[in-house]
């Protein structure tokens, strides 16, 4: 089947942890010591005799087999059977196989007497199948093995056979085919489409409800069709068929044929069900039942454009045909256009009220829109009509299992497997089951299961791979996504999923390149959301997409794709983790960077996410070898939500006595979710007085209350100590004496309700205790110290999403206070009596603002952004502040590889606890909120444009400029009294870049960025003006095996006018430096952790450099090597 099961949409909401409990076996006690096989899927006449006997007995579900017993697949007949050592085998029609046993108690032995075994085997050759004519070692893989008369045929889905008999052997590969005949080795064959042999076990969804009254009359076969529905509703197929037995071939009824194609098909004999339809629109050309399922077949074969010509003849034949209406919803989901299968749902139970089917199937899209009330009404509708149908259970287990109810899900999966044991997506929902309660193995093995009855199911595909790369089988989870990807190449689902299981083995270009894939079917969204919106894989929205373009040194992309999320969706919360992560490598982007984080962390649905304590803080002071653009946890993050706990954690040591260390343990248990981390970073710094120690406590718990609503609590404590950290131009421009002390206890409470899935509320309120001391000798005879004890801030903010096809809507206000007086100790050692002198300043500030952004879909390549915010800002100390903020910008791609942006806006920088809001940080990619000294009260205008290009699939290149002019308010003291003035400062920023990957193992970069400042002499902060131009070009070269090198080389050159501390009067000066930096990292196997050695400044290079983020510093005249690690357990 393909992407078009709704199941898609449920495995969304399945998603990530570590589990405690050790695998349970799934096989049964029997007879034997241990059983060899276990009966998996029964349908039709399937009959075992056990080893020693001479009678055969009915098969039964859930059955346990020992060595010797032989098993027969009657006609019209399936049987899937799950051997001991994890192979999967499914049986067709007139099968007869023998379970030989176990050699070597490792490989199981099948002896196939005749008919067709389709195996489905991911461990290396734990498989022999033997025939009269020759024999299959299995060597993890998968195929078909099919014994006629005369002959053998062995075809290779994908992996290795070896077939060999007493005149020779030959190797099969993925995609080949071989034959053996008595007394000759096997030979290859050509085969065009080898998936195309396995037709028979494909699964074939129900369209037409059929009931015992549709055959009303007292005609012998009236009777016997009544009969054959009533136990085709029981889930008995072969006594379904045994009821038509004898039927008259001169039915003239198209209803009968057309009941007969449907029971076929419910057991693959797709060949027997097309002349049973085309005799029924022979009988009635416009007979739209018929239509409905010639639909259904064209569907699962994957020709979507037939099924759509066909079920829209349906409808028009009969437009009040529930069975029509239901196959034009497959056929428009196929095509994914969900609006459109939902319009046809809903005209179909409209049509036909008692229609089960159709109401289970209305459920299922109703998941695939996050509908989750409207999917549980529609699924309990379905089962109250019928019970007895394997349909109805199934999508009740997938609403239930949305609501992680798994108790209920897992009921009404089990249920469904006994009503129709060939249907894969309640075993798909099974397997997700178990995966959610943390039972990872049994929930695979429910998995490889649902991919053995329908093998050509993408999606399904998909999500096996995923259970794969939780257990840590990268090569097998490979296997599947590219299986995935040939099923169904239009399916972004694969690409995404092994973009992250390739970036996380070491192989960033080829994530790359899958990663772009999945975005390029996916509408061009960077965040991963499935077309058919069924993808929530909570954890998998979190795994840290820009990781993949930081490995490569590629921030930029990062950036653009990350602006792109986040304005295509800004409901998205990985969208907006990744754009936080993205820009924890641009200067002065605090605000940005922590606010993003905050607006992930409310958006986030239930999940084990860590919460790594240092991230939510802003104003680090960390050298990049170790600030928040280093490793995030989230590599290291499951995919799939599943109870249980994860611990992580990270450490470094470099020169001038650097350490650090980061824990963070983190859980999940049904509807709760929780992290508890510490950090501490110490230095004695570059230079005398740079020292730092930082301390950060986070805990953060969170409760989904109803799969609308969620609360989450978080406290964070930070203990901050320094000396004097800026770098200014002239090397000895610093005080030896500053000190400053930081403590303060912040607490949050968030709350999310989606009131549809097309309306959000978002809250944050928060609370902050700080206090904070200063100290400095400015000279041999002043000491100064300031004192803030006791300020507290408080922060309240609603927001409000709304999104549409057409138009996203992001409207908000906000209340913030701030409490607390500043005292300034100010003594003067003059003789014969020193001098002190001493003031008090209130601090007290309110501020409220309101907002609200648009994007707005003008084309389906434009997007125009209009909006408009108001301030309304209130400090103690100086002037109110009312100021109306317009907001414009623009997102056109005039081709899909071009990208133009363009914005104009202005921003009053006001005050903010813990630097975070929730109101949006960007106007088309263009950053409105920067740190600006931390002067509250600024006044902005920015304006910008950029053109991002990508030239080939590996070749990317981009052009950005912007300007920004300032208003900066600030006390002049040369008048009495004292009044505040504003003084002019501007700023502008071009900048280009060039990145390559000429091969999959190396990554080539280059850019150039100019920044000039320039301030009015009357307040310029020591900063008059400053140019500067930086070239930085690098290679990364990153193996497969784990190991990977980093060599960056970095152009600067810097004009400024500066005023130095000890100085009385402005200095100009200028200075050019080489920097280059250097790093060998390897990833530890089973994604267990990486280890980095690093250099900074590797040849110690001392220079001239005026830093503009004092906060977050990137560069430093001081060479810094350094040790980093970082461990994932389990």
């Amino acid at each position: 089947m393909k992407t078009i099961r709704l199941l898609l949409v449920l495995l969304a909401w399945t998603a990530s942890a570590i589990t405690l409990s050790p695998p349970q076996s799934s096989f049964a006690a029997t007879v034997c010591d241990p059983g060899v096989a276990k009966m998996v899927s029964v349908q039709g006449n399937v009959e075992v005799r056990r080893a020693g006997q001479t009678q055969s007995q009915p098969a039964r579900l859930n059955e346990t087999y020992c060595a010797g017993d032989r098993i027969q697949v009657g006609d019209k007949s399936r049987a899937d059977i799950a051997l001991v050592n994890q192979p999967v085998l499914r049986l067709d029609q007139n099968t007869i196989i023998t379970l030989a046993g176990l050699k070597d108690e490792r490989a199981s032995i099948i002896d196939l007497a005749r008919g067709a075994l389709h195996f489905f085997s991911r461990l290396p050759r734990n498989l022999e199948v033997n025939t009269a004519f020759v024999n299959a070692g299995v060597e993890g893989t998968e195929g078909l093995v099919q014994v006629e008369a005369d002959r053998t045929l062995i075809t290779i889905f994908e992996g290795r056979v070896l077939a060999a008999n007493a005149a020779g052997s030959l190797p099969i590969a993925s995609g080949q085919s071989a034959v053996a005949v008595q007394g000759q080795a096997p030979v290859l064959r050509t085969v065009v489409r080898p998936r195309d042999a396995v037709q028979w076990a494909l699964y074939y969804p129900p369209v037409a409800y059929f009931r015992p009254e549709d055959f009303q009359g007292t005609q012998p076969w009236q009777g016997m069709a009544r009969n054959s529905v009533d136990a085709y509703m029981k889930g008995d197929y072969q006594r379904a068929f045994d009821a038509l037995k004898g039927a008259p071939t001169d039915i003239s009824e198209p209803r009968f044929f057309a009941y007969r194609a449907s029971l076929l098909l419910g057991v693959g004999r797709v060949d027997e069900a097309a002349p049973d339809l085309e005799r029924a629109l022979k009988l009635n050309p416009n007979y739209s039942d018929a239509l409905a399922l010639q639909a259904i077949i064209a569907i699962v074969q994957n020709d979507k454009e037939k099924a759509l010509g066909i079920a829209q003849k349906a409808v028009a034949a009969n437009p009040k045909s529930a069975a029509a209406l239901t196959a034009l919803s497959y056929a428009q989901q196929a095509h994914f256009n969900l609006d459109g299968a939902r319009t046809s749902l809903t005209q179909a139970v409209a049509a036909d009220p008692n229609n089960a089917l159709a109401w289970a199937r209305l459920a299922e899209i109703h998941l695939s829109f996050a509908n989750l009330d409207d999917a549980l009404a529609a699924a309990l509708k379905a089962v109250a009509l019928n019970p007895n149908l394997s349909r109805t259970q199934m999508v009740l287990g997938f609403a239930y299992l949305t609501r992680v109810d798994t108790v209920e899900a897992k009921k009404a999966f089990e249920k469904a497997i006994e009503l129709d044991q060939a249907d894969a997506l309640s075993r798909l929902g099974l397997g997700l089951g178990k995966i959610r309660d943390g039972d990872l193995v049994d929930g695979r093995k429910e998995l490889e299961i649902a991919a053995s009855l329908d093998a050509n199911n993408s999606i399904v595909r998909s999500y096996l791979g995923k259970a794969y790369y939780e257990e840590k089988r990268s090569d097998l989870a490979e296997r599947e996504y590219t299986t995935a990807k040939e099923l169904d190449p239009k399916d972004p689902t694969p690409y995404f999923y092994d973009a992250i299981q390739k970036q996380t083995t070491n192989r960033p270009v080829e994530a790359l390149q899958d990663m772009e894939k999945a975005i390029e079917l996916n509408d061009n969204r960077a965040v991963y959301r499935s077309q058919l919106q069924l993808d929530s894989d909570l954890a998998a929205r979190s795994a840290s997409q820009a990781r993949i373009y930081s490995d490569l040194g590629f921030q930029q992309l990062a950036l653009v794709e990350g602006w792109k999320s986040v304005n295509t969706d800004p409901s998205n919360f990985s969208a907006h983790r990744f754009l936080s992560d993205s820009y924890a490598v641009l200067p002065r982007h605090e605000i940005a960077r922590v606010s993003e984080l905050l607006q992930s962390q409310l958006l986030q649905p239930l999940n084990m996410t860590p919460i790594q304590p240092h991230l939510a803080e802003s104003n680090l002071f960390l050298i990049s070898a170790s600030g928040p653009g280093a490793l995030s946890f989230n590599e290291f993050n499951p995919i799939f939500n599943r109870d249980g706990i994860t611990f992580q954690t990270t450490g470094l040591t470099g020169e001038n006595k650097t350490y650090s260390g980061e824990g963070v343990l983190s859980g999940i248990y049904k509807n709760l979710a929780f992290s508890l981390g510490g950090m501490h970073f110490q230095t004695d710094g570059w230079r005398p007085n740079a020292y730092q120690k930082d301390s950060i406590g986070d805990a953060f718990v969170q409760l989904e209350i109803s799969p609308k609503t969620s609360v989450q609590a978080e406290y964070r404590y930070r203990n901050f100590e320094s000396g004097d950290l800026k770098l200014n131009f002239f090397p000895d421009d610093f005080s030896r004496f500053f000190k400053d002390n930081i403590r303060s206890d912040t607490y949050r409470l968030g709350l999310r309700h989606s009131q549809s899935p097309s309306s959000i509320f978002l809250g944050s309120f928060t609370f902050q205790n700080r206090d904070q001391s200063g100290h400095d000798e400015p000279s041999p005879i002043a000491t100064i110290d300031v004192q803030r004890k006791g300020h507290t801030g408080l922060s309240s903010e609603i927001q409000h999403l709304f999104r549409s096809p057409k138009l996203t809507l992001t409207s908000g206000f906000g209340f913030f206070t701030v409490k607390g007086d500043e005292d300034i100790n100010l003594q003067l050692n003059l003789p014969p009596v020193p001098l002190t002198i001493t003031d008090s300043i209130n601090q007290d500030t309110k501020h409220f603002n309101v907002y609200a952004y648009s994007n707005i879909s003008l084309l389906k390549n434009a997007t125009l952004t209009l909006g408009a915010s108001g301030d309304f800002y209130d400090p103690r100390s100086s002037e109110k502040t009312n100021q109306f903020n317009p907001k414009v910008g623009i997102v056109w791609n005039p081709l899909p590889s071009t990208t133009v942006r363009a914005a104009a806006f202005r921003v009053l920088r006001r005050t903010l606890i813990t630097n975070q809001t929730l109101e949006p940080t960007q106007v088309a990619g263009f950053n409105q909120f920067f740190d600006d000294n931390e002067i509250n009260g600024v006044k902005s205008w920015r304006y910008g444009g950029a053109v991002d290009q990508k030239f080939s699939r590996n070749l990317y290149g981009g052009v950005e400029y912007s300007w920004r002019d300032l208003s900066v308010p600030f006390e002049d003291l040369t008048v009495t009294p004292t009044d505040i003035k504003n003084a002019d400062w501007h700023e502008q920023l071009a900048r280009t870049y060039l990145f390559w990957t000429p091969h999959p193992w190396v990554a080539l970069r280059a850019a150039y960025q100019y920044e000039q400042f320039k301030r009015d002499e009357e307040f310029t902060i020591f900063l008059k003006k400053l140019d500067t131009h930086s070239v930085p070009l690098g290679v990364n070269f990153i193996h497969p095996s784990g190991f990977s090198a980093s060599l960056q080389a970095t152009y600067y050159h810097q004009h400024g006018t500066v005023f130095p501390q000890a100085a009385s009067a402005f200095v100009s000066g200028t200075s050019d430096f080489w920097l280059v930096d250097a790093g060998i990292n390897y990833r530890l196997p089973k994604r267990y952790g990486l280890i980095t050695v690093g250099v900074k400044n590797l040849a110690d290079k001392k220079f001239k450099y005026q830093e503009t983020d004092f906060n977050n510093p990137s560069i430093q005249p001081s060479r810094m090597a350094f040790l980093r690690f970082t461990l994932a357990l389990p």
